[in-house]
């Protein structure tokens, strides 16, 4: 296991993005989410929701896909806070999604 992905050190990465990237509104914390999945590889819904303060990390998948990110789900098998192992969604940022086959340039009028 490298270093960054340790639980006690992505624990403190993730709670860093929080506090740097705080508030509670839908854009902010789409922007934890993707800049957790950028700086750590993957953030799954038990540390979005734990160590994030995102109360629903599907929805805001949704949201960065409507934006145009490219986000890939794996499932993991997690523990919760409790202590129970849980299937859940791991998060992976694929970039930015580019559909220059059907954009047309500002300057070209279609036809």
């Amino acid at each position: 296991m490298d270093k960054k992905n340790t639980p006690s050190l992505r624990k403190e990465a993730l709670e860093k993005i929080r506090e740097k990237h705080s508030g509670t509104d839908t854009d902010t914390q789409c922007h934890r989410l993707l800049v957790a999945m950028q700086s750590l590889g993957g953030v799954s819904t038990i540390e979005a929701n734990m160590h994030l303060d995102i109360l629903h990390p599907p929805a805001r998948k949704l949201n960065l896909i409507e934006r145009g990110h490219i986000v890939d789900l794996v499932w993991v098998y997690e523990e919760s806070a409790c202590g129970k192992v849980h299937r859940v969604g791991k998060y992976i940022y694929g970039g930015k999604a580019s559909y220059s086959l059907f954009d047309t340039p500002d300057d070209e009028v279609a036809a």
